[in-house]
């Protein structure tokens, strides 16, 4: 048997998902950015109907692994196409991710970028 994947371009990635994801919930991690003096933003969007409980994370790269610094977190039981931002507060040269969960799809995370506030 053959099995086809859905493709998805939203916050200028290509993301990869499974064809029992694709018809329910699909993710799509995005890029962070500076956004003033002090801050980063991370942005993110989510495709299609009962993803459930949903996660967004703001990550620096530490020497340990990745720190998150800021998250949040919802329900989103219907039907929908909604993109979501998250600030950080920031000081000096990191590297940052976007990372996002979804009770009814796998975890994923965006582009790396370095930022120096």
């Amino acid at each position: 048997m053959r099995r086809s994947a859905a493709l998805a371009l939203t916050a200028g990635l290509l993301t990869v998902a499974s064809p029992a994801s694709a018809a329910s919930c699909s993710l799509s991690p995005g890029y962070v950015k500076k956004t003033g003096v002090s801050w980063v933003t991370g942005y993110g969007a989510w495709v299609g109907s009962g993803c459930g409980d949903m996660k967004i994370k703001i990550q620096r790269k530490a020497w340990w692994g990745w720190d998150t610094v800021n998250d949040d977190g919802w329900y989103a039981p219907h039907a929908s196409t909604t993109r979501v931002s998250l600030p950080a507060k920031c000081s000096g040269t990191s590297t940052w991710r976007v990372w996002m969960d979804g009770e009814k799809t796998d975890s994923r995370t965006g582009l790396t970028q370095k930022i120096t506030c």
